[in-house]
């Protein structure tokens, strides 16, 4: 991750009104980062931050396809969520994304708490170096059933 970081934020509409006073709270700090958001949060976030925000718009499920495609190209360093549990665990398409982000080590905040945790981070302002292990495949995970210990035949 480079010093300018690449977050992108998910809003629904039940969390149109926490989302703009967020927005508005971390003014300064979200103005030093690139921010990528899906249709109606890319609105908002233009009006309170008064900056350009890299649109992703809706269709192909929402938007979430293409967010997806952009961490696993590593152009997202974070993904900020605004929404209640049932939304979240509920939409089929926003698992994939937040599945793809855990998988490729990148910070996912679900909450307005994880999401204060993360802007205010000393680390949000200075390069960091992701570990991305290796996945495990099926294959590999297989079980070695070879036996510690050779046991007796019963005669």
């Amino acid at each position: 991750m480079k010093k300018i970081k690449n977050i992108a934020i998910i809003a629904f509409d039940s969390k149109k009104t926490e989302l703009i006073e967020w927005s508005y709270f971390n003014k300064e700090i979200l103005l030093l980062h690139q921010i990528i958001a899906l249709g109606f949060t890319a609105n908002i976030l233009e009006g309170t931050l008064n900056k350009k925000i890299q649109h992703i718009e809706p269709g192909n499920f929402g938007g979430y396809r293409q967010l997806k495609d952009l961490i696993n190209e590593n152009k997202i360093d974070a993904l900020i969520i605004f929404g209640e549990a049932n939304e979240i665990f509920h939409t089929k398409y926003l698992n994939t994304v937040i599945e793809t982000a855990i998988e490729n080590n990148i910070i996912v905040a679900a909450n307005k708490t994880t999401a204060d945790f993360l802007v205010y981070s000393s680390l949000i302002d200075k390069d960091y170096i992701i570990s991305k292990k290796e996945k495990q495949t099926e294959q590999s995970a297989t079980l070695d059933t070879t036996p510690l210990v050779t046991l007796a035949k019963a005669s």
